[in-house]
């Protein structure tokens, strides 16, 4: 693992040794996170970060999707478990707890991720009672703040992200709603379709939703040292669009260019990130100005690697293998996609949906037994294949 070579792999004309690993590995089980680093966090939640910069040099990551690696947790002897991280032990079975705060959240390995009725993770938004409430909704009343009070919370963040880290790895920030996840987070999927077919008004919508974005990506624009930057949208289900793909031509992607645009200006490159079968909107995706996707198992590789060689193509084991599948199904679907990816010089391997705490440990060490192996070029002869 490197910052180095995560920074390098982002930068156009890479050619290195290694292919590059990108892993999102908050999710790992209590049991993972003790194998791979020796320490349990649940007896010892201050050396949290300790555990999880272990757990980086040993998964040999490069880059981190979205955040940096978690902080510590609180102490036993801490007046207040406020400005720690909330970690739970799941152990006992139960399969939703509440935070500190009272939120209600299920599990997410030792962390706890807020419960989703129906798509909806803006929780803190009520959501409208009627569809006219949702065409009329206004994205400002609850995200009123400005460039600078965006820039100003981003730069500590982006601090806080390099500092959890140190020199393991780059941390890639990330924009999570990015245009059509706007009104999916907040309406959730039912009240999203009825709203997507009201074409007039929710055009306009979506107009009101991406002046958030601009404002968003223009504020992480002027965070110094900035060295790439995630978009996410869920465009698409495991089967693919929701929508008609002329639906998101005229709703959705008209908006990326200008969403793009003040990190495109600044040089720094874009990575867009989906979940589901992203393959009808892949063209698109890169027409608007995206230097790299990341995307799931259901995305053809070999596909990507023909069209756009010269792209950061990042993908796509599929965890459901990684969680359920038995040793040799593991080593054919690792085999699968560095295979095909390896192709690419700007290829990252990377698990679809991340590191999670259904995967045992037992098949996590397949994994990176092979992964690890595969991922040095020169030493398997893939580079010239």
């Amino acid at each position: 693992m490197s910052m180095d070579l995560g920074m390098a792999v982002l930068r156009p004309n890479y050619h290195g040794d290694r292919i590059a690993v990108m892993e999102h590995p908050r999710g790992l089980s209590r049991q993972a996170i003790c194998h791979f680093s020796g320490i349990d966090p649940l007896r010892e939640p201050q050396r949290l970060n300790e555990a999880f910069r272990r757990v980086t040099q040993a998964f040999e990551i490069d880059l981190l999707w979205g955040d940096g690696l978690p902080t510590n947790a609180a102490p036993p002897d801490a007046p207040s478990a406020l400005g720690y991280e909330e970690i739970f032990d799941w152990e006992d079975g139960q399969s939703v707890k509440k935070t500190r705060d009272g939120l209600e959240v299920v599990q997410w390995g030792i962390f706890g991720a807020v419960h989703q009725e129906d798509g909806r993770h803006f929780v803190h938004v009520p959501k409208p009672r009627t569809l006219d409430e949702a065409l009329a909704f206004e994205p400002l009343q609850y995200f009123p703040k400005t460039v600078d009070q965006y820039r100003t919370d981003f730069a500590r963040q982006y601090q806080h992200m390099l500092g959890s880290v140190g020199t393991l790895a780059y941390p890639i920030p990330h924009h999570y709603t990015t245009c059509f996840h706007w009104p999916l987070a907040i309406f959730g999927f039912e009240l999203l379709c009825a709203a997507g077919m009201q074409e007039d008004a929710f055009g306009r919508l979506m107009q009101r939703f991406a002046e958030i974005s601009v404002r968003i990506a223009t504020a992480w624009s002027q965070v110094d040292g900035l060295k790439g930057f995630i978009f996410h949208d869920d465009l698409t289900m495991t089967s693919g669009p929701v929508f008609p793909p002329a639906w998101y031509r005229r709703h959705i992607f008209p908006h990326y260019p200008a969403i793009f645009a003040p990190l495109r200006r600044r040089d720094v490159p874009i990575i867009f990130t989906s979940d589901g079968n992203c393959s009808a909107f892949v063209q698109d995706i890169f027409a608007a100005g995206a230097d790299g996707l990341n995307f799931e198992y259901l995305v053809d590789l070999p596909l990507l690697v023909r069209d756009y060689p010269d792209k950061i193509l990042i993908g796509n084991i599929n965890s459901a293998t990684l969680a359920n599948g038995s040793i040799p199904e593991i080593h054919r679907e690792v085999t699968r996609c560095m295979e095909a990816g390896c192709r690419a010089p700007r290829f990252v391997a990377n698990i679809g949906g991340g590191l999670t705490h259904t995967m045992s440990v037992r098949n996590l060490e397949a994994y990176l037994a092979l992964r690890r192996k595969l991922c040095r070029r020169q030493e398997n002869g893939v580079r010239d294949r």
